[in-house]
């Protein structure tokens, strides 16, 4: 961080002390020890939620594998003692393979873990706004600590259901989502985390800081994975045990955040102040209404305020198809069932895909993303938004390739390489983020991500069951038709690819008087 100029000692000043009436450099003393202030709480609050975001993250992928291994074995052995039948007793005993890879077994786990995933993701869409009121009203840290809570309590739950799967029924850990309705779950936290990080730190300092944290994710997911796997080969236990330790003393950072709502106040007043009277209407400080009323004049408020998205059709069509490539990031425990079951893997080995997508994943965004953008201005003269146009275009291709590879893959091999294809089309998600911003005006920025999170909220709340009766149908058709759900996949970026060429590039305009248009 640049050092403030006026901390430095000055050459030219007396060497007496100032008489009383000399204000200046009292002055210049306090702004210097504000700025001090200021970029020790800006450390403070990146790494708090740095540790934070990276501990909840590696609990999670360390926990992952463990957890379909564990749902795998209660599902095979309830099958096993309860199937009386002679259809399912053939289809669990097949000499050829492993009773718990049978079609029956890996259904119910697909169906158990694509539900949950749904039920999961549910808090979020319903109280995402009612939780950002009360964030507003009493402050991020309340609402952080009730998110925590929340994903705690889920997560104890399923462990106590998968310990006392004798006693209760496996497909009680969709209640999980009951214990997320403290505090709105997984993407309000990130939210509140993002929004803590927002509120200290500048416009120009702002992306750095949050791709940092987003950073964090990836750096969990490669280093989790392959720890989780190797204590598997002791006992799936382990790593399912010390996952849920991990999250739960990767919160106590979030005790040493300070509270940020007054940063937040303060940005405002000042962007209030420099604003001309014009442009500051409606931004006049709260009203003391009942906490319902302020629900819903924000919700009539956001209703009102995401007119330029609907009546624009560039800007409608990005938003959708946001949210239909979130759908990719779903498939994380899909992926190990699928190459479990496919090479007759066990989930610890399978999980290592897992690392090995986070490895792409991060060389994508620090070399080859970067290295795009550089060869899309030096040899096309693409720039800005018509840059992330074309590589919006680009990556959506090499993500309909990359599952249409996974989809038929016949070895481990192809796999990898479906993977890094994959891998590489996950750049789709930031340029087209990058693109819509573009079309938009600046104070329509905080709507627009807004709908953009509710709108990838929704793809993965429709990508869980669909790939899981996808992967049901596919192991019913038979071995080659197990891939189904990547073939689905496949086909809708390609037609989102064939979308994107509908898209209108253009500088961003008000649209309170003319009607806009598609790209003839």
């Amino acid at each position: 961080m640049v050092a403030d100029t006026q901390s430095l000692p000055n050459e030219t000043a007396p060497l007496l002390s100032p008489t009383p009436n000399s204000e200046p450099p009292t002055n210049n003393s306090s702004s210097s020890n504000n700025n001090n202030n200021n970029g020790r709480k800006k450390l403070l609050i990146l790494v708090a939620c740095g540790i934070f975001i990276l501990a909840a993250d590696f609990g999670f992928f360390l926990s992952q594998a463990p957890q379909t291994a564990i749902f795998e074995r209660i599902i095979c052995r309830n099958y096993l003692l309860n199937s009386r039948d002679d259809m399912n007793a053939s289809l669990l005993n097949s000499p050829s393979e492993d009773p718990c890879k049978s079609e029956l077994v890996q259904g119910e786990l697909a169906l158990i873990n694509g539900y949950k995933e749904t039920f999961d993701v549910l808090p979020s869409i319903l109280l995402s706004l009612p939780y950002g009121v009360l964030a507003d009203h009493w402050g991020r840290k309340p609402v952080l600590y009730l998110g925590v809570v929340g994903i705690i309590l889920g997560e104890f739950w399923v462990r106590l259901v998968a310990a006392w799967s004798t006693v209760l029924p496996l497909r009680m850990v969709w209640m999980t989502a009951l214990f997320r309705i403290i505090g709105g779950g997984d993407q309000v936290i990130t939210s509140m985390a993002i929004a803590m990080v927002a509120d200290v730190f500048s416009e120009e300092e702002r992306s750095t800081a949050i791709f940092r944290l987003s950073s964090c994710v990836l750096i969990a997911e490669i280093l989790a994975t392959p720890f989780s796997a190797y204590l598997m080969t002791f006992d799936i236990w382990y790593p399912y045990i010390l996952g849920l330790v991990v999250v739960v003393v990767g919160t106590l950072p979030a005790i040493f955040i300070p509270e940020t709502l007054a940063d937040a106040k303060a940005k405002m007043k000042n962007h209030a102040d420099e604003a001309p009277l014009a442009s500051i209407e409606g931004m006049e400080p709260p009203s003391k209404q009942p906490m319902w009323q302020e629900i819903i004049h924000q919700a009539r408020e956001f209703k009102k305020s995401t007119r330029f998205i609907w009546r624009d059709g560039n800007i409608c069509l990005l938003v959708i198809i946001a949210g239909v490539g979130f759908m990719s990031r779903q498939s994380t425990g899909l992926l190990m069932q699928y190459a479990s079951k496919k090479f007759n893997w066990s989930i610890g080995k399978a999980s290592l895909l897992i690392s090995l997508r986070g490895i792409f994943s991060l060389s994508n965004y620090l070399v080859l993303m970067p290295a795009f953008n550089s060869i899309a201005g030096r040899f096309f003269n693409l720039h800005g938004k018509y840059r992330d146009y074309r590589l919006t275009q680009v990556t959506s291709v090499f993500t309909a390739v990359g599952f249409g590879i996974m989809a038929f893959a016949p070895v481990p091999g192809i796999l990898i390489w479906g993977l890094l294809f994959l891998s590489i089309g996950l750049g789709f998600l930031v340029t087209t983020r990058s693109l819509v911003t573009a079309l938009v005006l600046p104070n329509h920025i905080g709507t627009l991500y807004s709908a953009l999170a509710i709108s990838q909220a929704l793809g993965g709340l429709i990508a869980g069951p669909l790939f899981a009766y996808l992967f049901r149908l596919g192991m019913h058709l038979g071995n080659a038709w197990m891939g189904l759900p990547w073939l689905q996949a496949s086909v809708i970026f390609i037609l989102v690819s064939i979308v994107s060429w509908y898209i209108r590039v253009r500088d961003p305009v008000s649209h309170d008087e003319e009607e806009p248009h598609l790209a003839e």
